[in-house]
């Protein structure tokens, strides 16, 4: 019987069976499925349908030179995404195979490792013009070496961001991969006289192809939907959520481009999902394990494991090193270090909380409220069948759009209905926020919860049922309480995830509502690099200590 519920007692009274009263789980769902269409589906459909009428109606004859800039803003980001998925790659699946299999200290490196995922990549913009600027440390270090230097600002200073917040994404998801490889299947191909590069090459990698395109595909989405990165160091390299942004807070821009680009970011987000769905399907039947990991015992392999994981965490962590000098420094200038170091910087921040004040605010409305959806939106996946499988799709939307998209379809429909005399409270003012930022989050407690209910025994509900409980007074008593761990660690990586959201918060900006990320980008497009670091710092530490808590509170 596991896997299927028991029939509910029927009711004594031929009346309670036609007139019954309607199932609140049932209810909650179609909650849930409204809220999605409201916040999610109907923007994002609005403006592709936009976008057809403008195609349809002749409209791009009179946008000169559209066309050809459309191309390369399309080339632009697909090369840009492409280029550091193929560098993380190329660092992260030997940075992954020592990791788990050679170096010692793991705890330590995954800890470093995990310490670009606290921050939002345009923190880590600032960070590498601080370092790759026209006088950064490593550019006077080079040319003190006699070696050619290059131009940050374009191609090479996004890609360097990128590559250094995405690295730790696909060393994680590459580490549990190799974690499911038996032991039993590396020993029997070293014993048939295969060395350990031949081993990882033919029997390791091919075991964890799936996991190897999902790191992909999780990079190339964390690239191509990026803005904060491009905004700060792209100089003259544009890409198409750069351009949606700029072309939709510009008045003197024709709004049709907006619209056109978003729409066309859509489309490409759609079949990335598309794949992305094919890739963790492949992920989900790949063949479990969990006996003990094949180690190196070659002392070799252990003293280059170690050497190249401490230089890749070195430089992976030298960025925030930078940060965090630069909130000490004064004027950073042409010396490697900062003139003279002070607290006023963080001083000034006593004065000026109400930014981390509007983002815990906002974050600590949105995120329980992404965790509530992720519950109903998981327990009506396993009820609902077919019609419940297709939540699963419209979840991972937000994963695969840009907040920009996101944002500006939500700032389109709003204005649709404010146009119709429908100007709803919870469309407006900072509620838009907290709806936006849910639905913008909402993958990362969806999966979570997703993992949790796939360990639910269903057979502690099928006796709730036998008993004569109701499918409610059965979630409320029986499911709910085997969920609390899990919800509680979704809601702290919901809350991590909200609170460094930048593009949403770009467009869906209310005044009176700055966000800490809003506050750090601003002073660093202003050049208040100490003042952005300061905060910088002070964010992370929000973002660790939650984490670090959340951590604890599993291991309990």
């Amino acid at each position: 019987m596991t896997g299927t519920r028991a029939a509910e007692p029927a009711s004594g009274s031929w009346l309670a069976r036609i007139v019954r009263p309607p199932d609140p789980m049932a209810v909650l769902g179609l909650l849930a499925a409204v809220y999605l269409a409201v916040f999610l589906l109907i923007p994002l459909g609005l403006i592709v349908a936009q976008s057809v009428q403008i195609v349809l109606a002749g409209g791009l004859a009179d946008l000169p030179q559209f066309g050809q800039r459309f191309v390369l803003l399309t080339r632009n980001s697909l090369v840009l995404a492409g280029l550091v998925t193929v560098i993380v790659l190329a660092i992260g699946i030997p940075l992954a195979v020592f990791f788990v299999k050679a170096v010692p200290y793991r705890p330590l490196f995954q800890v470093l490792l995990t310490i670009p995922l606290l921050s939002p990549p345009f923190i880590g913009s600032f960070a590498t013009i601080l370092l790759f600027g026209r006088v950064g440390v490593i550019t006077q270090l080079l040319r003190a070496a006699g070696l050619p230097t290059f131009e940050l600002y374009g191609l090479p200073g996004i890609a360097i961001t990128h590559v250094i917040h995405t690295l730790p994404l696909a060393v994680l998801t590459l580490a549990a991969g190799l974690r499911t490889v038996p032991r039993d299947l590396e020993e029997s191909a070293i014993s048939l006289g295969g060395s350990l590069t031949q081993v990882a090459r033919r029997v390791v990698l091919p075991y964890i192809a799936p996991y190897i395109w999902m790191s992909a595909l999780l990079v190339f989405l964390a690239s191509f939907g990026d803005v904060g990165a491009p905004l700060l160091v792209g100089g003259n390299y544009r890409v198409l959520t750069v351009e949606a942004y700029t072309a939709f807070i510009r008045f003197n821009v024709d709004q049709r481009i907006p619209i056109l680009l978003s729409a066309w970011i859509v489309v490409i987000s759609l079949c990335l999902l598309y794949l992305v769905r094919r890739q963790m399907k492949k992920t989900e039947i790949a063949p479990a394990f969990s006996g003990e990991i094949y180690t190196y015992a070659s002392p070799a392999a252990r003293r280059v494991g170690l050497c190249f994981c401490s230089l890749v965490s070195f430089l992976v962590l030298l960025p925030y090193l930078a940060i965090l000098v630069a909130s000490f420094g004064t004027v950073w200038g042409a010396g490697l270090l900062p003139d003279a170091f002070t607290l006023r910087h963080y001083q000034a921040l006593a004065g000026s909380l109400e930014p981390l004040r509007n983002s815990l605010i906002l974050a600590g409305t949105a995120a329980p409220l992404a965790v509530l959806l992720s519950v109903v939106i998981g327990n009506a996946m396993r009820e609902w069948g077919r019609a419940g499988a297709l939540f699963d799709y419209v979840t991972l939307l937000p994963f695969v759009v840009s907040g920009v998209v996101i944002g500006i379809g939500l700032i389109h429909l709003t204005g649709r209905l404010r146009l119709l005399g429908l100007a709803l409270p919870f469309l407006s003012g900072p509620s838009l926020l907290v709806a936006a930022y849910s639905i913008r989050r909402l993958p990362y407690p969806m999966r979570v919860m997703s993992a949790a209910y796939s360990r639910i025994d269903r057979r502690l509900e099928e006796a709730s049922y036998s008993l004569g409980a109701s499918r409610a007074r059965t979630f409320w008593r029986v499911t709910l309480p085997q969920l609390y761990p899990a919800m509680a660690a979704a809601l702290v990586i919901a809350f991590t995830r909200i609170i460094t959201e930048l593009g949403t918060t770009l467009v869906v900006y209310q005044p009176g509502w700055t966000t800490i990320s809003m506050q750090i980008f601003s002073y660093a497009q202003e050049g208040l690099v100490n003042r952005a670091a300061a905060i910088s710092v002070l964010l992370i530490a929000v973002v660790a200590a939650l984490t670090g808590l959340a951590s604890y509170n599993r291991l309990r």
